[in-house]
């Protein structure tokens, strides 16, 4: 048994797999604001996930961890994360291999987000592909000639921290105009704080009178015809489009997927994307390309870490 688990800056997810990829149970929760409390949700995340499936935890042959940040793939080592700031060259692997006695393989969490669409998604269809995920922050990653591509560390396609205002908005990164900063989950939201002032007859006014502001109630809102929330999709859509055309423009892709939470809202999101994309790139690059949201979200970047830990084990 193999198990994967995606860590983000708002939610820890996993699975439970065998070798085939099927799945025999899967469990989330929040993410801690500590790296020692990351490590106990892991950890306990594991153990739910084998109590669930009426197996011990000596029978977990590998273990693979997607997290967010720059990481030292051969070394097990979170470099930095700017949306997890506790992590500073934080040896995640190694600490959850003391603490379940499994091996554990350390991938970047886009990249595990590609290789399960890769491997049980829409991504088996393409040759040449870009996934990225919008959460807290944006992940990326990128299949070339049916090969993944993620640098000489494994951190390759930080997207998210790809400039597209060389004096704007000043990221957790420490650079400034960071397409995360206008198109992500935690941008969407910003927005919405920011022009609440300005929309008397928002419906979200009510609804944050009992609960937190997030991105799925922005989009619930944004579906009920709520002025402000779906001004505020336009807005996170048309960056995230200028962000695309300059992936199209670079690596000409038969295909762009989305995935993390926001990816939720496609049916708003895409439509803008595409428009934007074929206002901005170029001619014969912009052409003939699939845009789509992640297929099962909610487990298919666990997934790609069950898969690492499968391939891992298997060329040891």
């Amino acid at each position: 048994m193999f198990v994967g688990i995606d860590i983000g800056g708002t939610n820890i997810k996993g699975v439970l797999a065998d070798k085939s990829g099927k799945i025999l149970s899967s469990k989330e929760t929040f993410t801690p604001e500590t790296a020692e409390g990351i490590l106990d949700a892991a950890c306990l995340l594991i153990e739910n996930l084998a109590t669930s499936s009426s197996i011990s935890k000596i029978d977990i042959k590998a273990i693979g961890i997607g997290a967010a940040g720059s990481i030292d793939r051969k070394k097990g080592i979170i470099i930095t994360s700017p949306n997890i700031k506790v992590w500073k060259k934080y040896p995640l692997a190694k600490n959850i291999e003391k603490r379940t006695g499994a091996e554990v393989f350390l991938e970047n969490d886009a990249t595990v987000a590609l290789i399960g669409g890769w491997w049980k998604g829409h991504g088996s269809k393409f040759k040449n592909w870009i996934m990225l995920t919008l959460g807290t922050g944006i992940g990326g990653g990128i299949i070339i000639d049916n090969k993944i591509y993620t640098g000489q560390s494994g951190s390759a396609m930080e997207v998210g921290h790809m400039t597209i205002d060389y004096n704007g908005r000043e990221c957790k990164c420490g650079s400034k105009g960071c397409l995360e900063q206008y198109a992500s989950a935690t941008a969407l939201v910003n927005y919405v704080n920011e022009h609440l002032k300005d929309h008397k007859r928002s419906t979200i006014r009510n609804r944050i009178k009992d609960e937190e502001l997030s991105s799925k109630m922005i989009f619930e809102e944004a579906l009920n015809n709520d002025e402000l929330a779906q001004n505020a999709l336009k807005e996170i859509a048309s960056y995230l489009g200028i962000g695309i055309s300059n992936l199209v423009n670079i690596f000409n892709p038969e295909a762009i997927i989305l995935g993390g939470g926001l990816s939720l809202a496609h049916k708003i999101i895409i439509p803008i994307v595409k428009k934007t994309v074929s206002k901005r790139s170029l001619a014969g690059l912009k052409e003939n390309i699939k845009f789509m949201p992640i297929k099962d979200q909610s487990i298919i970047p666990a997934l790609g870490a069950v898969k690492i830990a499968i391939d891992s084990t298997a060329s040891n």
